[in-house]
């Protein structure tokens, strides 16, 4: 079945398993399930249990599956009012993660995705989980996800195609996305600007803005992660880049 998928891709992940002994990777994971519980839940909290918060994912449309590095959230079909609860999900989760947690690098695309999932214990006590994804869309959202070069998540072209004969698309995403030039390893020929999650609400002051920036280069640096390679280098220019877009 067709349907809206954002797939992120923690990036650095790799430094983060490598360069951290294991009661820090637990509370670092355990801070990613937080977030994406946060953002599914879109503010709504359960009422505390022995002094605990948690998310109040009661009324979520939206699935969500974690796999390492990766976080997949998709709808259960392919309507505006599917794709509007994702957009508020995807953008939480976005400016999180690059803020407050670890960056990470989007896509929202609409195509086929499907997934079988079940999960059994024989009396021996082993394990057998089966979490299968699969689908055109799986495939081509994380293959552009690769091709970019920054932390921050676009909306492909296929998302817009679907929605522009149902909805006004500017007005539609202004709360969510702007344009944007979106930075890829290997730019094509004639590109043009596409919408992109946006990560400030309105713009930012001088002072915001070295908040924000602070922020971002926080995360990239968390974790015992180095900022020191040409490669991770680009991508932290090129997402401050993008901040730069938001000041007045």
């Amino acid at each position: 079945m067709k349907r809206y998928i954002a797939y992120f891709d923690y990036l650095g992940y790799k430094d983060f398993i490598f360069n951290n002994d294991s009661t820090h990777l637990k509370r670092r994971v355990e801070h990613i399930l937080r977030d994406i519980e946060r953002a599914l839940g879109q503010g709504q909290f359960q009422e505390p249990q022995n002094g605990i918060i948690l998310a109040d994912l009661s009324r979520s449309t939206i699935n969500c599956l974690n796999v390492s590095d990766t976080v997949i959230f998709w709808t259960q079909d392919d309507s505006v009012q599917s794709l509007e609860e994702l957009l508020s999900v995807a953008n939480q989760f976005n400016w999180e993660q690059m803020r407050f947690n670890m960056p990470a690098r989007g896509v929202i695309y609409f195509d086929d995705f499907e997934m079988i999932s079940g999960q059994q214990r024989n009396p021996g006590g082993a394990l057998y989980s089966a979490n299968i994804i699969y689908g055109k869309g799986l495939a081509l959202a994380h293959m552009k996800g690769e091709t970019q070069s920054w932390a921050g998540c676009v909306i492909d072209q296929t998302v817009i195609e679907h929605i522009q004969t149902k909805v006004t698309v500017a007005t539609f995403l202004a709360p969510h996305a702007k344009l944007y030039r979106v930075p890829y390893k290997k730019p094509a020929a004639g590109q043009q600007d596409e919408y992109v999650l946006t990560i400030v609400k309105g713009t930012l002051n001088e002072q915001a803005f070295k908040s924000y920036h602070d922020n971002i280069v926080a995360t990239f640096k968390a974790d015992n992660k180095s900022i020191e390679d040409p490669r991770v280098k680009t991508i932290l220019d090129n997402t401050i880049k993008f901040l730069e877009s938001f000041k007045a």
